[in-house]
């Protein structure tokens, strides 16, 4: 197989995406790689919240299965090493962390950082 780059991603990467909406991120990159075998795509949402919240999102995981993805629903950040399925990755994607709205929060942006730092704890524990 001949090496595909998309700016700091390879196709011979093993990748992770963590925290996916509506999988157009890694549909994007497995278009540029004409594969999918080398992606973990995951969402917190169950399969179910995300159809609802994203028009695209059926296409582009039925598109993504065709090319070999592996999708993951209701992936906690802050437990990443004990999730099913998962194995050594050559890179952990997590564009957009985002810990939801909660409006009767005093302090948003504290659950933010909060997700961030978990993230990185458990990202860490899975060498």
């Amino acid at each position: 197989m001949k090496t595909k780059r998309l700016r700091q991603y390879s196709n011979k990467q093993r990748i992770l995406l963590v925290g996916e909406g509506d999988f157009s991120f890694s549909l994007s990159l497995a278009r540029a790689f004409g594969s999918a075998t080398n992606l973990t795509a995951t969402s917190l949402d169950t399969r179910e919240e995300i159809e609802l919240n994203y028009a695209n999102r059926k296409a582009n995981v039925e598109e993504l299965t065709r090319l070999g993805c592996t999708e993951i629903h209701g992936f906690n950040v802050h437990s990443m090493r004990l999730a099913p399925r998962l194995e050594r990755y050559d890179r952990i994607i997590f564009n957009f962390p985002h810990s939801g709205f909660d409006f009767g929060s005093e302090h948003p942006r504290r659950s933010h950082q909060e997700l961030v730092r978990g993230f990185l704890k458990s990202s860490k524990k899975m060498d």
